[in-house]
């Protein structure tokens, strides 16, 4: 609990390449308000702070895990972007 985001993100990036690991930073702004399902956002998906219910679709998920998921997501779409072939 006494690391910063900045020095975690420093360790993980340090650890990864010393592995021979990729890693893929991502924005996780409103990963807890995006629903995983349908992509809804709406800042009341999450009624309280361990639940995610979509206004939109009715998925109910815990909103740890449905955050994950949208960080993931994101994380593949992230990957995709980066090794995908260039056309000239």
């Amino acid at each position: 609990h006494s690391w910063s985001f900045h020095q975690l993100g420093t360790f993980l990036t340090y650890k990864a390449r010393r592995a021979g690991i990729p890693l893929v930073q991502v924005d996780p702004r409103y990963t807890s308000q995006t629903c995983n399902r349908c992509g809804h956002r709406d800042r009341r998906n999450r009624p309280d702070q361990e639940t995610f219910t979509c206004r939109s679709c009715g998925v109910v998920a815990h909103a740890d895990h449905n955050a994950a998921l949208n960080i993931a997501q994101r994380g593949i779409e992230s990957w995709g972007a980066v090794n995908r072939p260039h056309v000239a």
